[in-house]
């Protein structure tokens, strides 16, 4: 799809009912929205049973009820939905090969898929993916080269190939199959030459990137090319300041969601709560707590959903003991979040500790020093961890300095100090923290492949992935796999 903007006043009676398509899919993209509903309108008016109007339509009501969380948008769109599909079943029925009918199909129900696992309707999820991948796969067997249907296709390969292993039995026997690097690839195809999948397939591959490889500058030049030709997108605008956060660069994160939040929007809640989440974060990695508990606060008062209320809970409380403030009341309220993310998992268990005890004051210097390293200070987060070293009171949290100094000398380059402090932490039995030894074993192969001592870093990432059962295992085991794929290069 081409990225460029007509103007709807201008063109209106010039367009051919596939620019007008065009043109109200761009408008979608950069949250214009009432452009794209007139635009939509106006095809449905003169042509009621126009299959691509009727399902990018219904789009509007779906990207509103991700921003939003609420019900009345999700049940607006399955029902725009519903008679889509109904339309071109009909259709399919007179002419059971037309590809572009076929590809409609397939393509309502990936939306369907995706509204699904939103709302957490795991059974109907499935069996919309299971549909939208066999529609698919017929437009393929008609057409090799109808681009855009290799996007849903390389979704479901993509997320399938996250399911663990014990699972992958359940999915042979519904005819799932996952491949993550086929699934990049058919992802790559709709970014490159599909035409009506193009935008979201640049968008996916830009999340892929950065969650999954952890190759921030392949994610960072599609996001920008989505958020120059949609500046008005706030999801694209959201994604680009995590991305920022994820980079390290929190300046450039906190300018992007101060710009975002001055947005007013009735139709976006969910995304500006998230986005006072994210800013609260980066306060925070600032070691700004002031302003952090402010915005944590409000991302509380706001959101709709569990997911982050534990973590946003459990650092309102840290805010409140860098500020000399009673913090027991937000250790508790961090119990109550989404234990399947590893962050509330993280928040709760925490949590349960310090509600027993007081945080001491050699943890709160981890606190601070781990935000320096967030900062990229890199010296000056060596200079306060070699200090903490040398504090009486820091026996027991001596693995947790080694690691925190092996990931700052790995962040300076400098591999054979970050690979001695990595053994260092390895080494160190008075931890408690179950997730230093793993994340301690994954510096030393990563240090060890960067100095070439590919037999060295293959030990070490075997040593990594023998662990189980620890904070932010789901992390680690993306970071391993990514680490694996340049030790067997």
């Amino acid at each position: 799809m081409v990225i460029f903007f007509f103007s709807l006043e201008s063109y209106a009676g010039d367009l051919s009912p596939r620019s007008r398509l065009n043109e109200g899919i761009q408008f979608t993209y950069n949250f214009e929205f009432d452009k794209a509903e007139l635009t939509f309108s106006s095809l449905l008016k003169k042509n009621p049973n126009d299959l691509f109007a009727n399902h990018f339509s219904a789009t509007l009501s779906l990207w509103k009820y991700f921003g939003s969380n609420k019900k009345k948008y999700l049940e607006e769109f399955l029902h725009q939905s519903d008679g889509t599909i109904a339309k071109a079943e009909q259709n399919l029925s007179g002419n059971p090969k037309n590809k572009e009918t076929l590809y409609i199909l397939g393509a309502a129900y990936g939306y369907r898929a995706i509204a699904f696992g939103k709302a957490e309707k795991y059974l109907e999820m499935i069996w919309a993916s299971k549909k939208s991948n066999s529609y698919l796969e017929d437009v393929l067997e008609i057409d090799q080269n109808y681009y855009d249907a290799y996007l849903g296709i390389g979704l479901i390969k993509f997320a399938l190939s996250q399911v663990p292993s014990g699972f992958k039995w359940a999915l042979a026997m519904i005819g799932f199959d996952g491949d993550s690097e086929k699934g990049l690839s058919y992802l790559k195809i709709a970014a490159e030459k599909g035409n009506y999948s193009k935008v979201e397939a640049e968008y996916y591959l830009s999340q892929l990137y950065a969650e999954f490889y952890f190759d921030y500058d392949k994610s960072k030049r599609y996001l920008a090319k989505l958020n120059q030709g949609f500046p008005d997108n706030l999801l694209f605008n959201y994604s680009f300041a995590v991305l920022e956060v994820k980079r390290r660069n929190l300046s450039s994160a906190r300018n992007i969601l101060l710009s975002l939040l001055k947005e007013k929007t009735s139709e976006f809640e969910q995304l500006m709560a998230l986005s006072k989440f994210l800013l609260a974060d980066v306060y925070f990695y600032e070691n700004n707590f002031e302003k952090a508990k402010d915005y944590y606060t409000r991302f509380l008062s706001e959101t709709k959903e569990k997911n982050y209320s534990g973590i946003a809970n459990y650092r309102l409380a840290i805010c409140h003991e860098f500020l000399n403030d009673r913090a027991a009341k937000y250790y508790k309220t961090a119990q109550h979040g989404n234990e399947m993310l590893d962050d509330d998992y993280y928040a709760k268990k925490k949590s349960e500790i310090y509600l027993q005890r007081n945080i001491s004051g050699v943890e709160k210097s981890l606190i601070f020093s781990t935000n320096l390293l967030k900062q990229e200070k890199y010296d000056a987060a060596i200079d306060s961890l070699t200090i903490l070293l040398n504090d009486n009171h820091s026996q027991n949290y001596h693995s947790q300095i080694f690691l925190l100094l092996s990931e700052a000398y790995y962040y300076q380059n400098k591999f054979d100090s970050s690979l001695v402090f990595a053994q260092d932490a390895i080494g160190e039995k008075s931890s408690s923290e179950s997730w230093v030894v793993p994340f301690a074993y994954y510096f030393a192969s990563v240090s060890s492949l960067k100095t070439n001592d590919r037999e060295k870093a293959a030990h070490y990432f075997d040593k990594a992935d023998n662990f189980s059962n620890f904070f932010y295992e789901n992390k680690l085991k993306s970071m391993l796999k990514n680490l694996a794929r340049s030790i067997n290069n």
